[in-house]
This record gives C-alpha cells, structure tokens and sequence, in this order.
C-alpha cells in the first residue's frame, strides 16, 4: 500500500483544530490549533497544506447528538467548499460527535499522569481534530 498523508480539521468558529495521520500505521497526531480572530488566516493553513501533502482532507460533520444538523453543520460546510476551491483536494466528512469531549478527557488523563501541562490546554481544538482524523482511519 502506498503511503499516504491526510489532515483532519475540527471547524469551529474561534478555533480551527488541525491533525495529521497517514495510512501505512492508521495513526493521526494533533497539529495545532489555528486561532480565527473573527477572520481565517488561510496563509497559515497554506503553509500546512504545502509542508504535508495531504491526498485528501477530512473534516469534522457537527451534528446534534441525536444525529441531526445544525447551525454549525452549515457553517462547516460552507467552510469545507472553500476548501475544496482552494486546495482542489478531495474531502471526506466524519461525525464528529463527543470529538471535543474525547479530547478533553484525553487531556485531563494526559495531565493526570504527568504528560500534559494546563498550558497546552489551548490546543484542545487540534485535539479533536486527531479524534476526527481517527476515526476515519480507523475506517480505512
């Protein structure tokens, strides 16, 4: 099988979480954590995307928990055409329902047992994203 890169993006409206994975170990890595400011900083998004040449893009579907959209989906959506015009690289959605709260637990375990500091907390987002990227792998 032919090694190749993907990234995973958790959309948010403040916070844009970033990961990385490939498919010869199914593994997905948090990147980091892109800070919006109102306005996406497509530069820094740029610079990922030549560093990584990733064979595709997979992105966070926010649903309800009973499975349904909402305004987030939309807005994800909106966000994942861009996207797909800007980097004309093929996109794949997985639900990413409790992504976030995985994280979260996975942090606090991770400072639990001493490989974590509250400082990095700020990278949740990029987090979550390795939870969505996962999971699609997971499926590969």
């Amino acid at each position: 099988m032919l090694e190749q890169c993907y990234l995973g993006i958790d959309y948010g409206l403040s916070n844009i979480g970033i990961s990385v994975g490939q498919s010869i170990t199914k593994t997905a890595a948090a990147l980091k954590t892109i800070h919006t400011n109102k306005r996406f900083n497509w530069q820094e998004l740029d610079k990922i995307i030549l560093q990584w040449q990733p064979a595709a893009i997979i992105v966070g579907n926010p649903l309800t928990e009973d499975g349904e959209e909402q305004l987030i989906t939309r807005q994800t959506k909106n966000f994942t055409k861009k996207l797909k015009k800007r980097y004309k690289l093929p996109i794949h959605y997985v639900d990413e329902r409790f992504s976030s709260l995985q994280a979260q637990e996975d942090f606090a375990m991770a400072r639990k047992i001493g490989n974590s500091k509250r400082k990095n907390s700020k990278d949740l987002d990029a987090h979550a994203a390795k939870n969505i990227l996962q999971r699609w792998l997971d499926l590969l």
